[in-house]
């Protein structure tokens, strides 16, 4: 077997990255090979690499700050540029044999130097990289182009590598496999009772806090079923920049949810640590595991069938999560559950609720069959020797290192998940076709699951710090009709924050801008709930400083009628009195049509026949269409008289067509009255 004696590893950031590039190292070498590994300080890597007895230097390196140029890009760039400089130094003095980079923002300054390098004349070696997830991060796509050759975990990858992608599969560490059961307890700081069914929840190296809190706050309702489970928990280490500790994060939650008595209890089945570096032993004890969707957490899981609860994260790079959780799920190794954002605090959160994260484990758990095929679904999910086939390839110890037939295939398949703008236009295409009351998202999106994961796309998006985002987020959350999104989109159009002082410089007003609240205002009239907060959202609409606002909360006002209590519909009349003097025409004729559907013969008829004097004709047709309604509802009050007081109604409009509209309204509204005095 060819083993190289120099080999520069580099990738990091979580230990997602760099566990691939631990176990691609050790297998391209052997006891003479001379090991350096790069990486960025306070990540990681520096906790990681050492304890694996590699040596480890650090670079500047900073992550990829988004498409929108903003302050961080200077950062970004500024990093990037002197970690560039400082790996290319590192390769001059190690001159190592290869360099691979498993990805991460910490591999990017190493890649771009060693390429320059070469390009230079200045490093001849070979240059290879492994791609981890199903979607590529935009990192990756770039280093990938300069790579002698970029390795795959997934078929689904090899269409954006098309002349150096190799499908190998993912670089399993050796040392998780072979643990005896029984032997897995011995050096561990706590015990499992005997005869109990373990669930491993890990959100990798830095915890996940939708995992972590999802996991506390199932303790509860898991309560029951405490002599029969035991949860082993890895809530992460504290993050190298001081943003979050998990552990304290958790134990906090801990005692704010639960009683003295309660926590007793719980401590009889549960346990908690920041990480576990022999996570060998805890795969070895567990019957299911709780995990995120990175591509090293599925990979080791699936190999060693284990059956998995997967919450990927939402709106990642190409949503690689999403895509690895999927295709685990498909291959029926996992049930996926995904993230929702609420609003805590003022505050979007991404969170799982913990009642349906303890109701999905207490139901695998007692299906001990659905468990086995889950457990056998896994094995078959890692079809790969990834390090053997990447150590035969680096080597040249085979001709061809071509992608199976079917892997092919599915490379060439056309992706199973539109984008979120491509979502949007199905679902308006399909509601067009159906029509607005007969628009059912079910017909559009057959699969409950699918609609679950668009629907957490869709909040998540409402999360961003950019206003397009949150705009198409609040469409997506009206057209997929989720109802169970309501409180964020009443919580986001309550938001008044003050936009900043430049933003307010370009026009804007809020920090939720007007187009956003517009449309969260549609979003209210399709979801077609109505609750007190929503009536007190619709009354402050109808006074928003932006008219398209103030339109569209005319429009939701009609559409939510049915289900409007009395004192909220007094309220809405009120406002909508005072938008027929709007000074936009087109907020004042949505007001005059939701009067007819909301209002009554004491306070919307008066209003509605005064506007005959309205100087613009586009008003006094809306105010003849409003009175139409009022009389089809046979709300109007007595018809006596109403006939000879409308017509004061000035017919002439501007339009220049063959027929006036207003003269059309006019004729549907004296149509109507007749048909009302005729007995039927």
């Amino acid at each position: 077997m060819t083993a190289f004696q120099r080999i520069l590893l580099t990738g990091g950031g979580t230990a997602g990255h760099v566990n691939p590039a631990l176990a691609i190292g050790r297998a391209l070498g052997d006891d003479r090979t001379t090991y350096l590994y790069v990486g960025v300080r306070g990540r990681a890597e520096a906790d990681v690499v050492p304890r694996d007895g590699m040596p480890i230097t650090f670079v500047r390196a900073s992550a990829y700050p988004g498409s929108w140029p903003s302050a961080a890009w200077l950062g970004f760039l500024a990093s990037t540029a002197a970690g560039t400089l400082k790996a290319a130094s590192v390769i001059r003095r190690f001159r190592p044999d290869i360099v691979v980079g498993t990805g991460g923002f910490a591999s990017a300054p190493t890649m771009f130097a060693a390429a320059l390098l070469r390009r230079l004349g200045l490093y001849r070696a070979g240059i290879y990289v492994h791609e981890q997830n199903a979607a590529p991060g935009k990192l990756n796509l770039l280093v990938g182009r300069l790579a002698d050759r970029v390795f795959v975990s997934f078929p689904e990858t090899l269409s954006a590598f098309p002349s150096n992608g190799v499908m190998a599969g993912y670089p399993l560490r050796r040392r998780i496999a072979g643990v005896d059961r029984r032997a897995a307890g011995e050096g561990l700081d706590f015990e499992v009772p005997a005869g109990r069914r373990v669930v491993f929840a890990f959100g990798g190296s830095q915890g996940a806090r939708t995992i972590n809190r999802a996991v506390v706050d199932a303790l509860g309702a898991l309560l029951p079923h405490k002599d029969r489970l035991f949860v082993i928990h890895g809530t992460g280490l504290r993050r190298g920049d001081g943003t979050y500790d998990a552990h304290a994060d958790s134990q906090d939650r801990l005692a704010a949810l639960y009683t003295a008595d309660e926590r007793r209890a719980i401590d009889s089945f549960y346990v908690a640590r920041p990480y576990f570096h022999e996570i060998e032993k805890i795969y070895a004890l567990a019957d299911l595991v709780v995990v995120r969707a990175g591509a090293g957490t599925l990979n080791e899981v699936a190999a060693l069938g284990l059956p998995a609860i997967v919450i990927p994260k939402i709106n990642l790079p190409g949503e690689h999560q999403v895509m690895n959780a999927r295709a685990l799920a498909r291959s029926g190794g996992a049930v996926v559950l995904y993230e929702q954002t609420l609003t805590e605090h003022g505050r979007p959160v991404e969170h799982v609720d913990g009642m349906l994260l303890a109701h999905e484990i207490v139901a695998l758990l007692a299906d001990a069959e659905g468990l086995r095929r889950m457990g056998q679904a896994g094995p078959a999910f890692v079809r790969h020797d990834a390090l053997d086939i990447i150590r035969r390839s680096i080597a040249g110890e085979e001709s061809s290192a071509s992608p199976s037939a079917d892997a092919v295939a599915v490379a060439a398949s056309p992706a199973a998940l539109p984008g979120n703008a491509a979502l949007l236009s199905r679902l308006e295409r399909a509601r067009g076709a159906a029509g607005a009351r007969g628009f059912d998202v079910r017909l559009a999106i057959p699969s409950a699951a699918d609609r679950a994961y668009y629907t957490s796309r869709a909040t998540s998006l409402v999360a961003s710090r950019f206003w397009e985002s949150r705009n198409l987020g609040v469409k997506l959350i009206g057209m997929l009709q989720a109802r169970e999104c309501l409180p964020l989109v009443v919580a986001l159009l309550k938001d008044r924050t003050r936009a900043a002082w430049y933003k307010r410089a370009l026009g804007g007003d809020f920090e939720q801008v007007g187009f956003v609240r517009r449309n969260a205002l549609a979003a209210l009239a399709r979801l077609g709930v109505v609750t007190p907060e929503v009536e007190a959202v619709l009354v402050a609409a109808l006074n928003d400083p932006y008219y398209e606002a103030r339109a569209e909360a005319c429009r939701a006002v009609t559409e939510l009628e049915p289900h409007l209590s009395a004192a909220g519909r007094a309220h809405l009349v009120a406002g909508l009195v005072r938008l027929l003097r709007d000074r936009w025409l087109e907020v004042a004729a949505a007001a005059a049509e939701a009067l007819g559907h909301v209002g009554g013969a004491d306070d919307a008829r008066p209003a509605l026949v005064a506007l005959q004097d309205h100087k613009f004709w586009l008003v006094r047709a809306a105010g003849l269409r409003g009175l139409l309604a009022l009389i089809e509802r046979g709300q109007a009050g007595s018809l006596e008289g109403l006939e000879e007081s409308l017509r004061g109604f000035a017919l002439t409009a501007t339009d220049f067509r063959p027929e006036f509209t207003i003269r059309t309204a006019y004729a549907r509204v004296v149509t109507a009255i007749a048909a009302r005095r005729t007995p039927s």
